[in-house]
């Protein structure tokens, strides 16, 4: 099978290790693969240059690594088979801009998603019977030397807690009740919370009524990289919406030795198990979140054990898993061996 996989230009790090890993690893499964990245641009036009250039016509299934208008739209008017790797449940979205990442998904023959939750969220949507789970896999593990985490852990005050994400009316409800915590607890500590977006300006004032001006810090949108030295900074992120296709920053907080404690909802569940590699309250439930809070301040040792297992947690997110996975959804929109290739085929009709 000939296989063009579509790289997500967002991808942390300047590279797309999922596109990298199926290419390493297609020879041995029996396949070839190509690799090429979608330029910016208005969808229309950007059609039009790839259909100009034959794109996807030497390719049975082209692969795209997130929801990438144009290249999903150029693939399927070639005639390929399509499979869109979604791992964004799109929380902050308006209704029409919902509407639009819904109709396009279902275009696609094949959703690989991540998690249990984010297939749920592609079923509501209408896909059904085209969603596979496809493990997420995660290699980069900066927390391996127990030295330096348990230099950072037994740091003086203040307790650095970080939170982050879009900040919009889905997610609003989740901060407030950060807030609400923070404002409870009597201890030296400080709140960074990353992200932009049209509460901002609501959360900015609800932190002023709550929480004394110096203990909480909007930082705005970040870089990734500099969104992981806040993760290696503090004492303890805190995941406070759940409402992530994979929780993709809980993971690197763990990976970089950053104890988690999450809202007890949506896809951070599958990665998070309460008391073993991090802690899980209730949403809404200010009480319960400044206690997990201050359990980690007070319970000596505690940082220590929360973070070890989160490593753990990380290092079994095996790119092993996520490929095999990622062929079998693929082989299944292939024809069975022996038959005429999906390239040497005439356009497919019948797209939505």
């Amino acid at each position: 099978m000939r296989i063009l996989l579509i790289p997500d230009p967002t991808a942390p790090n300047g590279e797309d290790a999922f596109c990298r890993e199926i290419s390493k690893r297609a020879q041995a499964r029996g396949h070839e693969t190509d690799v090429q990245a979608i330029p910016n641009g208005p969808m229309a036009e950007t059609v039009d240059r790839l259909r100009a250039t034959g794109f996807a016509l030497r390719s049975d299934v082209v692969v795209i690594n997130s929801l990438q208008p144009a290249a999903l739209v150029a693939a399927q008017a070639a005639g390929k088979r399509t499979a869109v790797r979604l791992i964004d449940a799109y929380p902050a979205a308006s209704a029409q801009a919902l509407d639009e990442v819904r109709r396009l998904a279902l275009r696609a023959d094949l959703l690989l998603v991540p998690t249990r939750y984010m297939a749920e969220v592609a079923k509501s949507w209408g896909a059904n019977g085209q969603v596979r789970v496809v493990p997420y896999a995660y290699d980069r593990i900066r927390a391996q030397q127990i030295a330096l985490v348990t230099m950072r852990a037994s740091r003086s005050a203040p307790f650095q807690i970080v939170s982050a994400g879009a900040l919009s009316e889905a997610t609003r409800a989740g901060f407030e009740t950060l807030l609400g915590a923070v404002a409870r607890l009597r201890l030296d500590c400080h709140l960074s919370i990353a992200g932009v977006g049209p509460a901002l300006g609501a959360l900015q004032e609800r932190a002023a009524q709550l929480v004394a001006t110096d203990r909480v810090t909007f930082l705005g949108e970040l870089p990734h990289a500099k969104l992981m030295e806040y993760f290696r900074a503090a004492k303890i992120y805190v995941d406070a919406c759940g409402l992530e296709g994979f929780p993709t920053l809980a993971l690197h907080a763990l990976s970089e030795g950053c104890p988690v404690v999450a809202v007890r909802r949506g896809a951070v569940q599958e990665l998070i198990k309460d008391g073993e590699n991090g802690l899980l309250y209730n949403a809404g439930d200010v009480l319960a979140l400044s206690e997990a809070l201050v359990t980690l301040w007070s319970v000596r040792g505690y940082s220590l054990k929360l973070i070890a297992d989160g490593i753990k947690t990380v290092g079994g997110l095996s790119w092993d898993n996520t490929v095999a996975a990622t062929f079998a959804a693929l082989e299944s929109l292939h024809p069975a061996r022996g038959e005429r290739s999906a390239a040497d085929s005439p356009p497919q009709g019948g797209r939505p």
